[in-house]
Formats: structure tokens, sequence, C-alpha cells
């Protein structure tokens, strides 16, 4: 009698696997390559890797208290957390160094998650990391980076990993790599002439002024005598400012 309840116990656990690698498998929606190496050490610190989880999901970090994020499961296939998305001119982005900390703005909308969250999450577990931008023609390019880091405060929130690109849109983050955060109030770029976050109009991982602002103005498009302060992914449509970008995160 014991040795058939084992067996049947072993049974379950067989089919309970096999369940959740197809269901791996077919997350992406076309086939599993995109899921397959998706690291799950603790389903309770990121955004299921699950085709239907596509909204608000509450999540805990290291030491900070349980909290909501916006996990996109259309752009780039399940699993994603949004760091920062924005979609029209209301929100602005051109805060100083204690909105950047905390966040701010509505996960349902325009936002930004915030510093301090965003370097437990990049510490919790590797990260990769996902730009996706959009342009008022409706065309969609996007950057993808296979290792992403963001340290603490003490560190200026210094991006201390930027891994490997592969996407369309190009890699304008390339001078990002190992560059501490900079906002209006708080210059820590490495520009010996002024203010990169005051001149660019965007708080950013700026080292001399790079080559992307993604929280820039609110632009729609090229505007004469504001070049280089839209919302801005140089290697795709050079100082053009676009209509949308989100940015996101998931497990490597």
């Amino acid at each position: 009698m014991q040795a058939t309840w084992v067996h049947w116990l072993f049974v379950l656990f067989l089919c309970k696997s096999t369940a959740l690698a197809v269901a791996l498998n077919v997350a992406s929606g076309t086939d599993g390559s995109d899921v397959q190496g998706v690291a799950i050490q603790n389903p309770n610190s990121q955004c299921p890797v699950d085709t239907a989880v596509n909204g608000i999901h509450n999540i805990t970090v290291g030491n900070l208290e349980p909290f909501p994020v916006f996990c996109d499961a259309k752009i780039a296939g399940p699993g994603w957390t949004v760091i920062a998305r924005r979609t029209n001119e209301e929100l602005l982005f051109f805060r100083d160094w204690t909105a950047y900390k905390g966040g701010f703005g509505d996960i349902r909308g325009d936002f930004f998650i915030g510093l301090d969250k965003l370097h437990a999450i990049t510490k919790s577990q590797p990260q990769q990391l996902y730009v996706h931008v959009e342009d008022f023609e409706r065309n969609t390019r996007f950057a993808r980076y296979d290792d992403f880091n963001i340290e603490s405060e003490n560190d200026a929130y210094r991006m201390s990993r930027l891994g490997a690109y592969t996407g369309d849109a190009g890699d304008s983050m390339f001078k990002c790599r190992n560059q501490k955060f900079t906002t209006y109030d708080r210059d820590n770029d490495d520009w010996k002439k002024g203010n990169c976050a005051h001149t660019r109009l965007s708080p950013w991982w700026h080292k001399s002024c790079g080559d992307s602002n993604l929280f820039g103005m609110y632009l729609k498009g090229k505007v004469n005598g504001m070049q280089w302060q839209g919302m801005m992914w140089e290697t795709y449509r050079g100082d053009y400012s676009h209509k949308a970008i989100q940015m996101m995160v998931r497990p490597r």
C-alpha cells in the first residue's frame, strides 16, 4: 500500500513538471527560445513567466516592503517588469534626485519605477534589459542587453553592468556603461563643461552627454532649437523625439 502511494505521488510530480515545461515552451507565443533561459529563483520577486500575466503584480525584493509592478507579456514575451514607460506629454520627467530615487507616475500609465527599487531588482538576481521605442509613424524598434545592474545610492546608482546588445534600434546606451545617474540637481556625469541633465533636459546615466535621452522632453519629433533634448535614441532617427518608449527588465 505504501509503495503504491509513493508511486502515484511520483507520477503526479512528473505530470506537474511536464506541464510547467510545456507552459514555458509556449510562453513566448511562438516557441520556447525566448524563455527557456529565464531564471526562476524566487517566483515572488519577479513577474511570472506566463503569457496570461499582463498587468499589475506584487513582488517582494530584498529588504523592501512588497510593492506593485507592471508585468508586460505582449511586447517581448512574458516575464518582463516595466521600469519606465512614456506615451504622452502629461507626465514631466525633468525631475530632481529625490523624485528619481523614489519613483513617480502611475504604473498603469506613464511612470518611472524609482532607482531604489531598480537597484533592489537588479541586485536580487541577474537581469537583462529591453528598450522599446516607437515613432510617430508607428514604427517600432528595440534594443536588448543581456546583462544589467544598477548600484545603490551610495554609488549614485551607477550602471555597473550593461551587457551585449542585440536588436534593430542600434546601441545608443553604450556610453551609459559604468556611469552614475545625473539629475539637474546632482551632477555625476563626466562632462567638464556643465551638467548633461540640465543641458539635455533629461536625467540619465550620462557620460559626457550621450546618445540616448529617454527621460528627455516629450517633443513630438524634431523641434528646432531643442536638438538632443527630446526622447531620443540616436542610433534610430538621430535627435528625433519618439512617441513612446518602454524600458523593461527580466531575469537572465
